[in-house]
């Protein structure tokens, strides 16, 4: 008998066809979230899922569950909104895709360095609302924001996410500094300069982006602290998790000019994100679409089933989180 694996939600074709060769599969065509209380009660059928960053696996769901699932794919390089520790009192694996989305969350990265610099949200609503029309033409005042070429950007957290995002900023001639758990070798680093402690390097930052997982030790990483720090025409930019800034601190470092902008593609609460970001005209947002391009999410989604595969195969998991 084949193995049961549930999908919770809709995943790239390809990878749905692969999966249906291979193991016994409930698809989620319609691609309805399915809340957790039901999930517990439906996933005691199967022995693997596949998973995604909008489920929520709770320590209730691994305490309910009658010892069936033996692996959960996650479709995502984060997975805190799994209850790791009890999935692994369980003796439940669980993976995730990292890598294959880190030129797609870079890329993320510049254009919300150029949005947020250039105020590209504004501009872009004022052509949508035809208001273009009722602004009057100012060379010195009108739609002025700030140059990214070489300024200096400092990357907190510089895994791959964050030297590529280095690597494209390279591009504008911007410099790079960094704060890390521990300073790269020099052919990693490519000439960027390590900081061991956030609170040295934030004051020297025009341009700050987070690129780190949500642990304990990350969050609010970026505070009312921290924040204090940057100068007042620095720019934050958060591509990783919403967990990594105080909201508080950041609405109000932005309502009170104490620094320039932001630009977000992760919140705290997603999607339900503290409705005063959308009153800021200075803080460039979206909703979490990092990696949402065809390449990377089928890359994703093939990573997620390959996973299945080899734990099901005897074969060495491709990328175990424990």
């Amino acid at each position: 008998m084949r193995p049961k694996i549930l999908v919770t939600r809709k995943i790239s074709d390809l990878a749905e066809k692969k999966l249906e060769k291979e193991f016994d599969t409930t698809l989620n065509l319609k691609d309805e979230p399915i809340p957790e209380s039901e999930l517990i009660n439906i996933v005691k059928d199967y022995d693997g899922m596949i998973s995604t960053g909008f489920d929520k696996i709770s320590e209730s769901f691994f305490k309910n569950l009658n010892g069936k699932l033996k692996i959960i794919a996650q479709v995502g390089v984060g997975y805190d909104n799994i209850a790791i520790k009890f999935a692994e009192s369980k003796k439940i694996k669980i993976t995730n895709t990292p890598n294959v989305l880190n030129e797609a969350v870079a890329e993320t990265t510049i254009l919300l360095i150029l949005a947020a610099s250039r105020r590209i949200g504004e501009a872009y609503n004022l052509v949508r609302t035809d208001n273009w029309k009722n602004q009057k033409p100012d060379l010195t005042k009108f739609m002025i924001g700030n140059s990214v070429t070489g300024k200096t950007l400092g990357i907190i957290g510089m895994g791959r996410i964050g030297r590529i995002a280095a690597k494209y900023a390279r591009a504008f001639g911007m410099k790079i500094i960094y704060y890390n758990r521990n300073k790269l070798s020099n052919d990693l680093e490519d000439g960027a300069s390590y900081y061991s402690d956030i609170k040295d390097m934030l004051p020297k930052c025009d341009f700050v982006s987070i690129h780190t997982p949500a642990t304990a030790e990350t969050k609010h990483i970026l505070n009312f602290s921290t924040i204090s720090l940057l100068p007042r025409h620095a720019v934050v930019i958060n591509t990783s998790r919403g967990s990594t800034i105080d909201d508080d601190a950041l609405i109000d470092a932005l309502e009170n000019k104490k620094i320039y902008a932001a630009g977000l593609d992760v919140f705290n609460n997603e999607p339900n994100l503290d409705k005063r970001y959308l009153n800021l005209d200075n803080c460039f947002v979206l909703p979490h679409v990092g990696s949402a391009t065809h390449e990377t999410r089928l890359a994703m989604s093939m990573m997620a089933v390959d996973n299945i595969y080899c734990f099901f195969n005897g074969k060495p998991l491709i990328s175990e989180v424990v």
